[in-house]
């Protein structure tokens, strides 16, 4: 790595970089400051204080009257409206810019870590919308029913009713037309492209109505479980909601020694090793799939995703090694030492000893990574036989 002015090898230098940007695309100083402007989803009350202060406070958004339901780890700014029936999950961000709105129809769900924002014209979403964890959505129109992966990014777009955009894959500028998927990993900035776009599958639409089915049960479960245990619950490290697919409730067992950033989330049957080091914002939910294990000496990253598929589950072995923004998700078996880079994604896989995955890599599917397996960054990992044709170690 080339060492840059600020002491920084160059793939530091290019998160710092990269975040900046997002700061500067959620407004800046107000972003930065925890500022928020206004709230269409709940009131809020201002009361002088002593000496020109003011205190805000903000009603508690965790229930709607429409039956959504937001987390108290989500972030709102500006100007955002909520369907019936939505669940918003935690350090979610919707910002909406001066004079912009994001309005999101019913039965929208966002999971962790996912950012949507209005900055320079509305952002409007249809029914039955689902953003899976860490997405991002900027300027666009999102028609009925579509569905946006695992770190996808989205914006000055209109995506047409049915659609998805996959995991790692950027869209810009374009129209998506209805019914239209994408490859993961890839990035379409050209009408042609948009346009030439493979048409769904019925294995498609199965898996969007079980995302569904999953996230409306969210919606009921985790007010459900606001009301019983209160906010508290809904915090910090804490039990599942009860549902079809998780009818027991079960709190985290945290390792000996292990030390946890700012709004970490942890939730129902994880199991997480001793002296594990887990960065801010990050989220270990067995709320769908679970168990989820984690082993020993696990370094994890920020804004982290460990979640797992209704009927799945997540084991990771001792001593990995986890980069900011990664997605771990089920059903996935990982043996020890890995290394996930920033920005990874890793769905479905079997991965052995000592695999590594560099920044951005995808792999999903039903593939096995092999003992000292290393994924380029970018690259995109979907069969067996890309994944034999891999270097290792």
């Amino acid at each position: 790595m080339v060492a840059m002015g600020c002491g920084c090898d160059e793939r530091r230098w290019r998160r710092m970089l990269d975040r900046r940007r997002v700061l500067q695309a959620f407004g800046g100083a107000a972003f930065a400051a925890g500022v928020v402007s206004s709230q269409r989803a709940g009131a809020q009350e201002a009361t002088p204080l002593a000496d020109d202060r003011i205190l805000i406070q903000r009603l508690p958004l965790a229930q709607l009257a429409n039956g959504s339901f937001i987390s108290p780890h989500v972030e709102i700014y500006g100007d955002v409206v909520f369907g019936r029936d939505c669940f918003i999950a935690g350090n979610t961000i919707l910002n909406a810019a001066t004079g912009q709105t994001v309005s999101l129809g019913d039965a929208n769900n966002c999971q962790d870590n996912a950012y949507l924002t209005a900055n320079g014209a509305d952002l409007q979403f249809g029914n039955r919308v689902s953003v899976a964890h860490q997405a991002a959505i900027e300027n666009s129109i999102i028609g009925d029913f579509t569905f946006f992966g695992f770190r996808s990014r989205v914006r000055d777009c209109t995506i047409g009713e049915g659609s998805m955009v996959m995991h790692n894959t950027t869209v810009e500028g374009v129209t998506v037309p209805p019914n239209r998927i994408t490859p993961s990993g890839v990035t379409i900035t050209t009408q042609e492209e948009a346009d030439a776009l493979p048409e769904l599958t019925p294995d498609h639409e199965e898996f969007k109505h079980g995302v569904q089915h999953v996230n409306l049960e969210f919606a009921s479960g985790y007010a459900l479980l606001y009301d019983e245990r209160g906010r508290a619950a809904e915090e910090g490290i804490g039990p599942n909601p009860v549902t079809s697919f998780t009818p027991m409730s079960i709190e985290p067992s945290i390792g000996e020694g292990a030390r946890l950033g700012e709004l970490v989330r942890i939730v129902g049957d994880v199991r997480l090793g001793a002296r594990a080091r887990v960065g801010q914002r990050t989220a270990i939910l067995a709320d769908e799939g679970t168990p989820i294990v984690i082993g020993g000496n696990a370094r994890i990253g920020g804004r982290v995703t460990f979640h797992a598929l209704e009927h799945t589950d997540l084991h990771v072995g001792d001593n990995p090694t986890i980069g900011d923004e990664c997605v771990l998700h089920g059903p996935l078996r990982v043996g020890n030492n890995l290394t996930c880079e920033d920005g990874a994604v890793l769905f479905r896989a079997t991965v052995e000893n000592n695999v590594t995955l560099r920044e951005r890599a995808t792999v999903i599917g039903a593939v096995t990574l092999h003992e000292g397996t290393i994924v380029p960054e970018y690259a995109v990992i979907e069969t067996q036989e890309q994944a034999d044709d891999l270097p290792r170690r």
